[in-house]
């Protein structure tokens, strides 16, 4: 069997509409060996496992399907880390796909590689218009050479780099920090890049187009309406971080990397709550006691928050929403 230099887990449920595109993109140029997809169906009550299931069939050295009950994306990232065996692991999601021009070329770079992280490029592309754009690398960030993440981490400008639509993670990283996410819990790819990145030593920026990530459904788990319904997951996660902040042992750097991201976690939390959520009644109740809990437990996190609440009060009372924020941002 030729060696696996990278596993790709594709969590998918109910995914039957964009599935045979995403997973046609890893083989458009051909299947090469040296790929594996593991496609893990986390109990799909549409044809999601048949379409996965042809691909193995046609391509059986190169995809793999894990079948599974319903446990959320989390646990179908467990599953995938648990069934990987290429020396490298990355998620690209069941509605998403890869760039299929680049996929010799990343197996190429990842084959020279042995940084616990390589970064490459993602396109986001709109559904529906097929309108998108491209988030480059900063200029002056080194290029295909191993750089130690101390030096890089806490640089303001490369904040887009640390996601799970640019990462390729080394897989015994994974295993030897025993990395497990939550599971039935969405945005459990945030706790994911922030639990690895804390152990990262060194780091590659290879300047290649991997990943094509699909925004603009109303289903997907980021769309505002989704964040306020699922209140609950999003403070499971941050609740989460918020923890292993303040009690994993972590050098200086790192704790100040941990620090940063959590703090835009928190900041998220408290938009979800003012402006995100059209019953300003609730969300305004929301905040006020995620914000009790912040002073009673992490104060650290509360004062970092309040330039962020105050202004997020602001907007609230002015009735700011979600696609308000966009065009003040100069987003939209």
């Amino acid at each position: 069997m030729t060696h696996k230099v990278l596993t790709i887990a594709v969590p998918s449920y109910n995914v039957q509409q964009y599935l045979q595109g995403g997973l046609e993109s890893y083989c458009r140029n051909g299947a090469d060996p040296r790929l594996e997809v593991i496609v893990v169906d986390d109990g799909s009550t549409d044809d999601t496992p048949q379409i996965a299931q042809s691909f193995a069939a046609r391509f059986p050295d190169v995809f793999r399907v894990v079948s599974k009950p319903n446990g959320g994306h989390g646990s179908a990232v467990n599953a995938g880390i648990d069934h990987a065996r290429g020396t490298y692991f990355r998620i690209i999601d069941g509605d998403d796909r890869i760039c299929s021009q680049n996929v010799a070329a990343l197996l190429d770079a990842l084959e020279a590689a042995d940084e616990d992280l390589v970064v490459d490029v993602k396109r986001e592309v709109t559904f529906g218009t097929g309108d998108s754009r491209l988030f480059p690398l900063p200029d002056d960030i080194p290029r295909a050479c191993t750089v130690p993440f101390e030096q890089v981490c806490l640089r303001d400008d490369i904040e887009a780099c640390f996601q799970i639509h640019t990462l390729s993670i080394r897989t015994q990283l994974l295993r030897d920090a025993r990395v497990r996410l939550q599971e039935h819990t969405f945005y459990v790819d945030y706790e994911l890049v922030v639990k690895v990145c804390a152990r990262a030593r060194t780091i590659r920026f290879c300047d290649l187009e991997v990943c094509h990530y699909y925004v603009g459904n109303l289903a997907q788990s980021v769309s505002p309406a989704n964040y306020v319904r699922r209140w609950d997951h999003h403070e499971r996660v941050t609740r989460e971080l918020l923890r292993f902040f303040a009690q994993e042992p972590l050098d200086p750097v790192h704790k100040g990397f941990v620090e940063n991201r959590v703090a835009l976690l928190v900041n998220t939390h408290l938009n979800i709550a003012l402006i995100f959520d059209d019953d300003r009644t609730r969300g305004l109740r929301r905040a006020r006691t995620f914000r009790r809990f912040l002073a009673e437990s992490h104060p650290l996190f509360h004062r970092r928050s309040r330039g962020r609440y105050l202004q997020a009060r602001v907007l609230h009372a002015m009735g700011v929403d979600a696609k308000g924020l966009d065009r003040l941002m100069g987003r939209g």
